[in-house]
């Protein structure tokens, strides 16, 4: 076995991945419009970690975007939040193309564990837009505790509707592979 592809087994694979997205996350969020380049060849980095190896569901993969687009514009629609560049900047949409497929990648084995899932994204999500808002990607428009409640809520609901999807996927998956066996 190459070393590529022992990096990117198991839980290498994770761990690669998560370090892979903060690179994505940076250049979307600090860099924006001046690095698009950047962002675009390390969002399609990520989507190659996170298939090397596995097929590519993309089917799954275009349901959490746009689930992560709509849970954009309905924080932006709420009044909380608005983005510099525009209502979903492509930088935006960009970060949200590499995060689906490190979620994907590193959290799979979220599937099925609702409370879990409901838990992380409750601690995480807020998290990066007040990092965000930081630095100038994006401004408060409202006190900074309805910008933590809002995203807490909507990273919650994100994230038990995509450990439901993996979970309906992996018996999907499963069911594919032992019919065709």
């Amino acid at each position: 076995m190459s070393l590529i592809k022992r990096l990117l087994s198991g839980n290498w694979r994770r761990l690669i991945g998560l370090a892979w997205f903060d690179l994505v996350w940076f250049a979307a969020v600090a860099g924006r419009e001046a690095w698009l380049l950047a962002t675009v060849v390390l969002v399609a980095v990520q989507i190659y970690i996170s298939t090397a190896g596995r097929p590519f569901q993309l089917r799954l993969y275009a349901q959490l975007l746009l689930l992560g687009l709509v849970l954009e514009a309905t924080a932006v629609a709420s009044g909380v939040i608005s983005f510099n560049e525009g209502w979903l900047p492509l930088w935006l949409v960009l970060l949200w193309a590499g995060f689906v497929a490190m979620l994907m990648n590193t959290l799979d084995w979220v599937a099925g564990r609702y409370w879990l899932a409901a838990l992380i994204g409750i601690l995480s999500g807020p998290l990066t837009y007040a990092i965000g808002i930081r630095l100038d990607a994006a401004e408060l428009l409202q006190p900074e505790w309805q910008l933590w409640l809002l995203y807490a809520l909507l990273w919650a609901l994100y994230m038990v509707i995509f450990a439901k999807l993996m979970a309906l996927n992996g018996s999907q998956h499963n069911a594919e592979t032992s019919s065709s066996s």
